[in-house]
């Protein structure tokens, strides 16, 4: 127990902020700036942004919440405004007894036929490694209403990622044991089971399989954003082209994950002034890019356990 409160008294913190350059030049190389959001939350933390909406005055984000108080992920809804990069509302959205983290946004739904407007609500699929199991969501924005729709897969994974080609839906994830390391699943939707199934993997040759926001498309390319975890989890962003049989995934209807291949175009590290031990989240909607940052509270402090072998 005193190894324990020790370990705490350093433990991981993260941000979130908003990348001010082009997807263009990020692509070409260009150093990254982020305006990083500002909050009064001194005991918690905000990781894994997906955008729900952007407006003239405000950009709204879906996040993972870690209150130290119950020590677990909770998903949250984070209102910021876009002149001064405050937060200026907090509303929790879902909080279960297990660590909920990576609300993926789901707006064009495959798995059922909405018989309300969709302009109303979205679907989310947030990250629940710890029940075992993968649940989509659906979340009406305004009212702060979610309900559950059903489970799409009976096993842990980490930061799962649905893509459609053509008129078939995969899913790219990491799973249980080794979620931070070289191998990407990949499984497909049947409509039959309403699961996903599996379908293949991919092997790196660097830890660098795990997802870290969702697909996007680039001059007619098809981009993955990655986790790269070799030195530890979350340590950067990779950003990666995505080609089947040597083609451009936007032009295929079904993909053969035996012709798979990710190029790696960019690297991008944190250069946040004190969280600048890993970067690990990348995504956009209307034109805006979010992105996160990691650091540790009292690292002096981790140092010195790491020193002694006590914590890695």
């Amino acid at each position: 127990m005193i190894k324990e409160y020790i370990k705490r008294l350093c433990d991981e913190r993260w941000n979130i902020g908003i990348i001010q350059n082009s997807l263009d030049n990020i692509l070409q190389g260009e150093d990254i700036r982020v305006q990083w959001v500002e909050h009064d939350y001194k005991n918690s933390w905000f990781a894994d942004p997906f955008i729900l909406d952007v407006t003239d005055t405000d950009i709204i984000v879906l996040v993972e919440e870690f209150p130290k108080n119950i020590y677990r992920g909770r998903i949250s809804k984070l209102t910021i405004d876009r002149r001064s990069y405050q937060l200026k509302k907090l509303d929790v959205v879902k909080e279960l007894p297990t660590h909920m983290s990576f609300p993926v946004i789901i707006r064009q739904p495959w798995f059922e036929t909405s018989n309300g407007s969709t302009r109303d609500f979205v679907y989310l699929m947030p990250e629940n490694g710890a029940s075992s199991k993968l649940t989509i969501y659906r979340y009406w924005v305004q009212e702060n209403i979610i309900e559950e729709v059903q489970n799409v897969l009976d096993e842990s994974v980490a930061d799962a990622i649905p893509l459609r080609v053509g008129n078939k839906v995969y899913l790219f994830c990491t799973r249980k044991p080794n979620v931070n390391g070289n191998t990407l699943y990949v499984y497909q939707w049947n409509c039959q089971e309403e699961k996903f199934i599996p379908l293949g993997s991919n092997n790196f040759q660097e830890n660098i399989a795990r997802m870290a926001g969702n697909f996007f498309e680039y001059e007619g390319a098809l981009y993955r954003p990655a986790q790269e975890c070799n030195i530890q989890y979350g340590h950067a962003v990779s950003l990666q082209k995505v080609t089947c049989g040597g083609k451009s995934v936007l032009d295929m209807q079904a993909l053969d994950c035996g012709t798979l291949e990710f190029k790696e175009v960019r690297r991008m590290f944190s250069n946040h002034p004190k969280l600048n031990v890993g970067l690990h989240t990348f995504n956009m909607y209307k034109g805006v890019i979010v992105t996160d940052a990691l650091g540790f509270d009292n690292m002096w402090i981790r140092n010195s356990l790491s020193k002694f072998g006590i914590i890695h």
